[in-house]
C-alpha cells in the first residue's frame, strides 16, 4: 500500500479516533480493487465477504426491488458491505459504482481479527451499521409516508377535497356488501348543479370552480360522519347513505337542497346563489351499483324535466 492509498484508508470512518498504526499491519492481505462507472460491487443474490473502505470515487446503494431508485450514495471514507459481513447473509442493497472508484477490499477475517484487537475499531464498526440502520429507517418511514399521499391524492378530488369516482369504485361496493349483510337499507343520491353551464359561460370557470367548492362544504358539513360523498363528475356528485330508508333520505336530500338554495356563493366581489336538482334511488338485496346509479340518474333527469331545485325517487 503506498503512502496515499495509506492515508486515504487511515481516514475512513472504521478508524475514526484511534492510533491506525496499531491495526495498519493487518491490512496487508488486503487488495485494491478498481470499479468502472456502473460496475456491481455488492449484488443481493451473490454472498459477501469482504468489507469494502471507499478511497476515492462514489458508490450508488439502490435497494432490492428497487434497482433503478437511489436510496443512498458513499463516497471516500466510509465504507459498505458491513452489515452483510456481520449478519452472513447476502447483502440487502445492490451496490454499484456511480463513477470511476476504487475500494480497499478487506476480507472477512481480518475485520474480525481487528475488532479482536482494537476495541475502538469494534465501536466504530457498531456506530456504522447504527447508522446505516438509522438512515433505513428513515428511508422506509419516508417512502411509506410518501406512498400514503400519493394513495390519497388519488383517491380525492382535487379542487373539492372529497372523494372522487376512484375512491367510490371500491368504497361504494364495500359498504352496499355490508348492508346486505346486515339486511339494513341504503340509498344513494345523485346531485347535480342546475344551470351549471350558464355559471361558467356567465362568470368563467374559474367562478364556476368556487361554486362546486361551495356545494362540496355545504354537502360535507351538513352529511352524517358515516354518509360516503364523491364528486361523480363535473357538477355531479353522489352519495351513499348507509342504513337510511327512503323516507330518511329524501329528508336529508331536501337539508341538502336548502342549504345550497339559501347559501351565496361568494368570489372577489362576484355573489350569485345556485340550485341543486337531487335524485334518490333505495338500494335493493338483488341490485348492483350500477342499477342504483341508473334509477338515481332517472330520477335526476326527472327533477330537472318537472322545473330542477326538486328532488325526485326512483320509482
Amino acid at each position: 500500500m503506498n503512502a496515499q492509498d495509506r492515508a486515504l484508508t487511515e481516514q475512513n470512518t472504521l478508524f475514526e479516533g484511534m492510533d491506525f498504526s496499531n491495526v495498519e499491519y493487518m491490512l496487508e492481505r488486503c487488495t485494491l480493487r478498481e470499479l468502472v462507472q456502473g460496475e456491481k460491487l455488492l449484488q443481493p443474490e451473490v454472498k459477501n465477504r469482504h468489507l469494502y473502505m471507499i478511497l476515492s470515487g462514489e458508490l450508488s446503494v439502490h435497494l432490492v426491488g428497487q434497482a433503478t431508485l437511489e436510496h443512498a450514495s458513499l463516497v471516500a471514507g466510509e465504507c459498505t458491505g458491513e452489515i452483510s459481513l456481520v449478519d452472513g447473509m447476502n447483502p440487502s442493497a445492490l451496490v454499484v459504482a456511480a463513477k470511476p472508484t476504487r475500494v480497499l477490499m478487506v476480507p472477512h477475517d481480518t475485520v474480525w481479527s481487528m475488532v479482536d484487537q482494537s476495541h475502538d475499531v469494534a465501536r466504530n464498526l457498531l456506530s456504522i451499521i447504527a447508522g446505516r440502520m438509522r438512515n433505513d429507517n428513515s428511508a422506509l418511514i419516508s417512502s411509506h409516508n410518501k406512498r400514503a399521499q400519493y394513495e390519497h391524492q388519488a383517491t380525492v378530488d382535487a379542487l373539492t377535497g372529497v372523494h372522487n369516482r376512484r375512491w367510490m369504485s371500491e368504497a361504494f361496493p364495500r359498504v352496499l356488501h355490508r348492508c346486505k349483510l346486515d339486511n339494513s337499507n341504503s340509498a344513494i343520491l345523485v346531485i347535480d348543479i342546475d344551470f351549471f353551464k350558464r355559471v361558467n359561460d356567465t362568470y368563467g370557470h374559474l367562478v364556476g370552480d368556487v361554486a362546486l367548492k361551495a356545494l362540496a362544504k355545504i354537502m360535507q358539513v351538513n352529511l352524517r360522519p358515516h354518509d360516503l360523498l364523491v364528486r361523480y363528475g363535473g357538477e355531479e356528485f353522489a352519495i351513499l347513505l348507509p342504513d337510511t330508508g327512503v323516507e330518511q333520505a329524501r329528508a336529508i336530500a331536501e337539508r341538502l337542497r336548502t342549504m345550497v338554495a339559501a347559501n351565496e356563493v361568494i368570489s372577489g366581489d362576484l355573489t350569485f346563489k345556485i340550485t341543486v336538482s337531487i335524485g334518490i334511488a333505495p338500494t335493493t338485496q338483488e341490485g348492483s351499483l350500477e342499477d342504483f346509479f341508473g334509477a338515481a340518474d332517472r330520477a335526476l333527469y326527472r327533477a330537472k324535466e318537472l322545473g330542477r331545485n326538486r328532488i325526485e325517487v326512483s320509482v
